[in-house]
């Protein structure tokens, strides 16, 4: 296990002091899977591939730019959203060969992306307070949309892009509001903004429509809440008292939970239904792990073990199925689907 020397969560930057990295680059086959779950190794900066066929894994497959944040799978290709070099890569999964990237410009550090259709993806930035509207077949920024300070989540719904603005003010400054940037997903024009709880990051969509907002809060005296969103609406019709500091989130449709990654301890998870809180901060789902979370299209569980060097996959209820080694830092995680 490496030692980490230091964390700080800084928003806009997402920036990490780590000890260097030991995870020496291998050289693997490029595996053209059938069934795969991608693992983004943030220390690294590498790629790994976890074989659902033939359980492997394979190690820094590829390389990809400072500062990574999210890898979107679609369509055969892998895309990794580099906050701090300010682009977006793009990978053919069956051959590894990198495409050119989107260069989204200086000083916009973008944290995630979602795309609208095969054309177009909008991209949250964190620095610039912006949404992106990108035409990925050109490469090319077609539209810059003003959201709030510290946009960091997005989801598409209803037609409609909804980018999560953090409201971080600076080290030692207390948070602005929360708010969720509402824009025509068709148009790019901004519609109305909405108001949730302290420190908005990760957005999910749920199988009724809803979207469900993770709100980590303060770190101090104010806890984490998920605020739910109907489309139809645009309002807030339910804030789950989660509690703790929960950060990324993913939804088990057939399960009905919501698992809400915590760093370095786990996954607090509510019903999705109910709204009830099924596990919080006094025991925590899996008790390890917590930076990348994703659920499967069979509702199991997958968390990134920052520390570890580790991706485990577990059942609903928290049992470990598999352990994988990937690179060093894991974090943001991707379903291969056909």
């Amino acid at each position: 296990m490496k030692r980490l020397l230091a964390f700080l969560v800084i928003v806009p930057a997402l920036s990490f002091l780590i000890s260097a990295c030991e995870d020496e680059p291998t050289a693997p086959e490029a595996p053209a899977v059938s069934k795969a779950i991608y693992v983004l190794n943030s220390a690294a900066t590498s790629i790994s591939v976890i074989d659902l066929v033939e359980n492997k894994v394979y190690n820094n497959v590829q390389t990809v730019g400072t500062w990574p944040n999210q890898l979107v799978y679609r369509n055969g290709y892998l895309y990794c959203v580099n906050s701090g070099s300010n682009n977006i890569m793009k990978f053919d999964v069956k051959t590894w060969a990198a495409k050119p990237p989107v260069d989204l410009g200086s000083g916009k550090n973008p944290m995630n992306m979602v795309f609208y259709n095969n054309q177009f993806a909008y991209v949250a930035c964190s620095m610039s307070n912006e949404v992106l509207r990108v035409d990925m077949t050109s490469n090319t920024v077609v539209k810059t949309i003003k959201a709030g300070v510290g946009t960091t989540g997005i989801e598409i719904a209803n037609n409609k892009v909804y980018a999560s603005n953090t409201g971080y003010a600076g080290w030692g400054n207390p948070y602005l509001p929360g708010t969720v940037t509402v824009i025509n997903a068709a148009t790019g024009d901004s519609l109305k903004t909405i108001t949730v709880g302290t420190n908005p990051q990760s957005i999910a969509l749920a199988k009724d429509g809803k979207l469900h907002v993770s709100c980590t809060g303060d770190y101090g005296a104010t806890p984490g809440v998920v605020s739910v969103i109907d489309p139809a609406t645009d309002t807030v019709v339910h804030t789950v008292n989660i509690g703790g500091a929960p950060g990324n989130i993913a939804l088990a449709p057939d399960a009905k939970l919501g698992f809400l990654s915590v760093w370095g301890a786990g996954a607090l998870v509510y019903n999705t239904s109910t709204y009830a809180v099924v596990n919080g901060p006094a025991n925590m789902w899996l008790g390890k792990g917590g930076s990348g979370i994703l659920v499967d299209t069979d509702d199991y569980v997958w968390l990134s073990v920052w520390d570890d060097d580790q991706v485990v996959k577990a059942n609903a209820g928290g049992t470990i199925l598999a352990t994988y080694d990937v690179g060093d830092s894991p974090a943001s995680l991707a379903q291969k689907i056909d």
